[in-house]
């Protein structure tokens, strides 16, 4: 069984422009591929929008009368097989609403999404399996695969394990202060 220990749980950073390559943390100390969120705005500044990715896990603990109890721990410890609750947390920082936001999280390395878990209140969410370049509704994607040797390529219907990034466009402003919440889920393999 594969296990990675000191899941770094906590990332945070300020948007500051808004190319940050993602990918620019691949390999650098960041367990699992837990990366920082993208985010684009309009009305505020760029430095304003603050996206902090935290990951969890699901403890279930004995309670009377042979219930159990569930609750959401910080990933310390990762198995093989074992669901991952991440949540993104999207905040202005600014003096100004913030509109037309946008957040793209890549999905963790080493995980594979779950099917319809991607959420956000007052957010549209929509996916991509082709590296972020172009994203869609979840279950209307599609890939395509060249075939050995070569033929014709083959377009199939996108499967969870196809997913590459999650994106939530906020329908809403984003008041000076406030914090919304994206979530999404993964199984670590």
């Amino acid at each position: 069984m594969r296990a990675i220990t000191k899941v770094q749980v906590l990332l945070s950073r300020r948007s500051g422009s808004t190319a940050i390559d993602n990918n620019a943390w691949h390999g650098r100390n960041v367990p699992a591929g837990m990366l920082l969120a993208l985010a684009t705005i309009a009305g505020a500044r760029a430095d304003d929008i603050e996206t902090t990715l935290v990951a969890e896990t699901r403890l279930e603990i004995p309670a009377p009368n042979d219930r159990r109890i569930s609750r959401l721990v910080p990933a310390a410890t990762l198995q093989q097989g074992q669901e991952i609750f991440y949540t993104v947390r999207i905040r202005n920082s600014g003096n100004g609403a913030a509109r037309d936001v946008e957040v793209v999280q890549r999905i963790p390395e080493n995980t594979t999404y779950v099917a319809d878990s991607a959420a956000g209140p007052g957010a549209e969410v929509s996916l991509s399996a082709d590296g972020g370049a172009t994203f869609g509704k979840e279950g209307q994607l599609t890939v395509t695969e060249q075939p050995t040797p070569v033929h014709t390529p083959l377009t199939r219907p996108a499967t969870p394990q196809d997913y590459t990034h999650v994106r939530w466009r906020l329908r809403n402003p984003l008041a000076p202060g406030a914090v919304a919440l994206a979530r999404f889920r993964a199984v670590f393999r």
